[in-house]
């Protein structure tokens, strides 16, 4: 006889409760009570014979075999999913990629070319709105994030560190410095989500400047006054390659200060087009190699 499949509520309230865990953000999710959410779970619990979850008080975290049986959900959400999806051609592969605007034009969008000319196959679905809520949903294969922990159950690998660099507009120095000493005296511009202490640190200097003229909240911004010619500006090297190709700006040192959170791919180890997810994760990890210093003075 065919066993009966758990009730989909069931599944929506696990589900739901593994991705927030919390009951009862689950519970506002999907617009039932608390105890409803609490009762369905138990109710796959005691089919399972394990507890998915480990409850001490308001709070709950899933289990050893909660991940397992999470990850394994997931997997199944997606085929569903998939199953809704226009059929593509059968000679056809897809690739559903996500992650912020930024992060699509300056990490991902490098590495397509080579991967294009390798896969003619291959159709790419990239969603710059998309994120790992998406890849947890299914939506998409993989997701390109900063500083991202990989879900339960989830696979990541790092593709760039962020290496930050000083910057600045052609016309600003008559004599690039020589060495960093003479940056603790160039007019510097402050963005606090990328403090210049970490660069003098990086340099060997013991002190950093003090002074804040001019200061950004936003490294964006920061960006926009360097190109405007109004001081030096502590940048993402990845974000700055265009502005340092055209001239825009040029790099004043060598020096570049590393911050931990880099740049990552997430993806579903389970997923049935794992071959095609490592392949775009290499061809970043090969576009995003940053040119050596010189080379980018020169250019």
């Amino acid at each position: 006889m065919p066993v009966r499949p758990p009730s989909l509520r069931a599944i929506a309230a696990f589900e739901a409760a593994a991705r927030h865990e919390s009951f009862s953000k689950a519970a506002e999710e999907l617009n039932l009570t608390r105890s409803a959410i609490s009762h369905a779970i138990r109710s796959l619990e005691d089919r399972l014979g394990v507890n998915l979850f480990a409850r001490t008080g308001p709070s709950v975290v899933l289990t050893e075999p909660g991940r397992i049986f999470a990850g394994r959900l997931r997997l199944s959400l997606e085929m569903i999913s998939q199953a809704f999806d226009m059929p593509a051609p059968a000679d056809r592969a897809v690739l559903r990629v996500a992650a912020p605007g930024d992060l699509m034009r300056q990490v991902v969008a490098p590495g397509l070319a080579e991967l294009r000319a390798s896969r003619p196959d291959l159709d790419l679905d990239l969603r710059a709105q998309g994120g790992v809520s998406d890849l947890l949903g299914g939506l998409v294969d993989v997701v390109v994030a900063q500083g991202a922990s990989a879900p339960a159950g989830f696979q990541s690998r790092m593709i760039a560190r962020e290496a930050l660099i000083a910057v600045a507009a052609p016309g600003l120095f008559a004599r690039l410095p020589a060495r960093p000493e003479e940056m603790l005296a160039a007019p510097l511009i402050h963005c606090h989500a990328r403090p210049w202490g970490l660069w003098f640190e990086a340099a060997g200097l013991e002190r950093a400047p003090m002074g804040e003229a001019l200061k950004a909240d936003d490294h964006t911004v920061a960006v926009e006054l360097a190109r405007a010619g109004l001081g030096v500006c502590l940048a993402p090297a990845l974000m700055v390659q265009e502005d340092l190709r055209l001239r825009r700006l040029v790099r004043v040192s060598d020096v570049e200060a590393f911050l931990p959170e880099g740049y990552w791919a997430l993806w579903n180890p389970g997923s049935p087009k794992r071959d095609l997810i490592d392949a775009f994760a290499e061809r970043l990890c090969r576009s995003l190699a940053v040119q050596p210093a010189a080379e980018l003075q020169a250019a």
